[in-house]
């Protein structure tokens, strides 16, 4: 997927923001741009068809938030310095960049794709994830890595 490919319309749900995490964080866990790796959610021929459709969206919104990690990366490496993106667990950091590519990418409402980012972040990172991830998202959200310095 290119960098002018657009998601199908219609904004994402939280099962889509979540199979876009776990998608994310296979790329990342594996180091690698190989689209195949995420294509493996979408093989289990168990799913019904709304969930054959958020898993596709899901890949479709990770590969678009992969793409654009490294632009993402720099602004949130900004905003958290004190935790930048090598440092954060794996799920804080793909939620992260999701988050950042919604706002800064998307016509999503950036209140939704936030509150989502929070309570995919309490559902599976740590104890202090979605505290974390609500901080620098709600920074990119209100102006990003010039309104840190406000």
């Amino acid at each position: 997927m290119s960098h002018d490919e657009q998601l199908p319309p219609g904004s994402p749900t939280l099962a889509v923001r979540r199979c876009a995490l776990q998608s994310l964080y296979q790329l990342d866990a594996a180091k690698s741009d190989e689209p195949a790796l995420v294509g493996l959610l979408a093989d289990d021929g168990e799913r019904d068809p709304a969930s054959a459709d958020a898993i596709e969206r899901g890949i479709a919104l990770a590969q678009l938030a992969w793409e654009f990690r490294h632009d993402a990366d720099r602004e949130i490496g900004e905003l958290a310095r004190e935790w930048p993106p090598h440092r954060q667990p794996l799920v804080d950091r793909n939620l992260l960049r999701l988050g950042w590519y919604e706002l800064r990418h998307s016509d999503a409402p950036p209140r939704k794709v936030v509150s989502d980012a929070v309570e995919i972040a309490k559902e599976f990172g740590t104890a202090d994830s979605g505290k974390f991830v609500n901080g620098v998202l709600d920074k990119v959200m209100n102006g990003g890595a010039a309104a840190a310095g406000a």
